[in-house]
């Protein structure tokens, strides 16, 4: 038999319940197990009794016949010997310096056509001063990229600000001219555009689909919710101007799409906005908190409890959809229960400083769109080609092995989190957002439980 004495229970098993269901996660092989009550107990006065099966034996024979428990516990043996229960913790250290950038997020506006109120973004500016990058600087930004990119063949480059939409034209010749730098490199391009659709017109949009570029379409729901965050320089709200031209370009069948929404604590009931998108016939939603120091905005640890409350509500959603024979693909439920992240989006989350940075509209280069303006930040510039490796350094060193995350059940899901968001609450990289954690794990119980009943449900 296994002993279990030295197991760390908590940080390598979650045991939990989602209404009719006993989930049970186990943390390192990624496998699921949907539990009856009397394997649901066991586990649990397992954990409890930290390993010692024979007093959780003794617990449990005074409520269940003993050879049921035993049969249970011969049961979970086998899992043991397979492999897929209390399996070991071996989160590696990654050397992550041979990495190469494989995406862009290209900021070729510092400027926007909104005033969104909770806009981490200063309103498009970043804090700095208004600016919209030319054509030179997106092809000295593209040359960047495939100079750095080694032998990486798929490149993400991902159109942002501000609102992008603010230099169509440079971005039609930017596009053009990576078209054509295929053909030449061997690479290819694949464009994603964030946008608040002011200007998404059918022009634009058919130009999108004929160039197969997937689309961030930001929309807060409800028109009241929307409008009261999304507004125009004069205050008055966009979701009658915008709607046409997201419904518009959908249904024109682009290569991927999102529709985005934030929600705030000033409508903390946001799976009614996920219900309204649903209802207006979208089928690939975001709908994401806003974080961050207090701002007015910023979900706060007090709103935890309705937030929680909340997700439960917009997995009912979700499966109701399902269940009448709409699968819905949701954004922060995309975790790829079955294979789970690769190991470098595990050791450090979303390979910001590394893999991904971003690139100003005048060529600055930073770690991610929320470092930029952040002088310790501060990279480089692809004029001057002198990109700062002290910097990626430290992004490579912040890993999930040397976090306290290390005994979160939900660690091999995030990676340890948004370095950002963690700078930014704690001022540190190294010590997670408690706020945006306490939500993620909840995700995460959501979307088990809704692959669960999709699979019951055949």
């Amino acid at each position: 038999m296994f002993s279990l004495s030295a197991y760390d229970f908590a940080a390598n098993l979650h045991l939990y319940r989602w209404k009719d269901l006993n989930i049970l996660l186990d943390v390192n092989s990624g496998a699921i197990h949907l539990l009856d009550d009397l394997a649901y107990e066991t586990v649990e006065k397992i954990a409890y009794y930290q390993g010692d099966r024979s007093r959780a034996l003794e617990d449990l024979s005074s409520k269940y016949p003993e050879d049921e428990v035993q049969q249970v516990m011969t049961e979970l043996g086998a899992l043991y010997e397979q492999g897929g229960l209390f399996s070991a913790d071996e989160t590696p250290r990654v050397d992550l310096s041979s990495m190469h950038v494989k995406a862009i997020c290209l900021n070729v506006a510092h400027a926007c056509n909104m005033r969104c109120y909770y806009c981490f973004a200063s309103q498009g500016d970043f804090g700095m001063k208004p600016c919209l990058m030319d054509l030179e600087t997106g092809k000295k930004a593209m040359e960047f990229l495939i100079a750095n990119s080694g032998k990486i063949k798929n490149l993400e480059v991902d159109f942002f600000g501000g609102e992008p939409l603010l230099v169509a034209d440079m971005l039609k010749d930017l596009v053009s001219y990576c078209r054509q730098r295929e053909k030449e490199t061997g690479k290819r391009f694949n464009f994603t555009l964030t946008t608040n659709s002011l200007l998404l017109d059918d022009e634009i949009s058919d130009w999108v689909i004929k160039n197969d570029i997937s689309l961030i379409l930001s929309l807060d729901g409800r028109k009241e919710v929307n409008d009261q965050h999304r507004v125009l320089p004069n205050g008055q709200g966009t979701y009658d101007m915008i709607m046409p031209h997201i419904k518009g370009v959908v249904d024109k069948n682009p290569v991927s799409y999102y529709v985005r929404g934030t929600f705030t604590r000033k409508n903390l009931d946001f799976a009614s906005d996920l219900q309204h998108m649903i209802d207006l016939g979208f089928d690939c939603i975001s709908v994401e908190p806003a974080v961050g120091p207090d701002n007015g905005f910023s979900i706060m640890e007090e709103n935890l409890p309705q937030v929680l409350t909340e997700y439960e509500r917009l997995t009912d959603s979700l499966l109701d959809a399902y269940l009448a024979g709409k699968e819905i693909n949701f954004f922060h439920y995309n975790l790829n229960l079955q294979k789970g992240p690769c190991l470098a989006k595990r050791s450090t989350g979303c390979g910001a400083g590394i893999e991904y940075l971003v690139i100003t509209p005048e060529g600055d280069i930073y770690p991610c769109h929320q470092f930029v303006g952040e002088e310790e930040f501060y990279m480089g510039n692809i004029y001057a080609d002198n990109l700062n490796i002290e910097i990626r350094k430290k992004f490579e060193n912040n890993q999930l092995k040397d976090k306290e995350c290390i005994s979160c059940w939900a660690r091999n899901f995030c990676g340890g989190g948004c370095h950002a968001n963690s700078l930014h609450a704690n001022g540190d990289m190294s010590k997670p957002h408690k706020v945006s954690c306490v939500m993620h794990k909840k995700r995460v119980e959501g979307a088990i439980y809704l692959e669960l009943q999709k699979q019951l449900h055949g």
